[in-house]
């Protein structure tokens, strides 16, 4: 199989995983929604963030068991990973984006600045040095950012993420010889 040939294999079922991923990380989304209401929701936000590295080194590792006979190379794991969630990413964006231009209409932000503004924070924020005004200036720094800024700035923590977590995802799949 030539360079091109083998990208375009890899890119292909990163695509697919990706999808899955992306439904992952949009259930992990609604959750951290939720948890300002309902408190589990929270803990359990915390734990699909946890849990997100491991996931993608298991699809990782499942693709090149299933795909390429248990073999592959690191740099190829690497690519599968960081595609993979470039792909889930994309797919979140999209959501996240339809989520605060269509349904949040501020409340998010809303719910951060009580949160701020609650007495046991706001005096945890001035102990650690930080100022009101400063905190207030961010709040409204929020305020006025669009739907699509939002989504576009959380598109690239992600794909930073990605490319931070492929570096061991791409070495736990590539380490050893695995069988089916």
């Amino acid at each position: 199989m030539s360079l091109h040939e083998s990208y375009i294999h890899t890119r292909a079922f990163a695509r697919i995983d990706g999808g899955k991923l992306g439904l992952f990380w949009i259930c992990s989304f609604a959750l951290f929604v939720f948890n300002f209401s309902y408190p589990l929701c929270g803990m359990l936000w915390v734990i699909t963030l946890i849990a997100t590295p491991f996931l993608i080194g298991i699809m990782t590792r499942r693709y090149a068991v299933n795909q390429l006979n248990g073999k592959i190379s690191y740099r190829r794991a690497y690519v599968y990973s960081f595609l993979l969630t470039f792909y889930a990413g994309l797919i979140l964006a999209i959501v996240q984006w339809v989520y605060f231009q269509y349904l949040d209409h501020g409340t998010l932000i809303d719910k951060y600045t009580s949160l701020i503004s609650s007495k046991d924070v706001n005096d945890a924020l001035k102990n650690m040095g930080y100022k009101m005004e400063d905190i207030h200036d961010m709040i409204g720094m929020f305020k006025s950012l669009r739907p699509i800024d939002i989504a576009l700035q959380i598109l690239w923590s992600n794909m930073f993420a990605g490319l931070i977590i492929s570096l061991t995802t791409a070495l736990y799949a590539s380490s050893r010889k695995m069988l089916k």
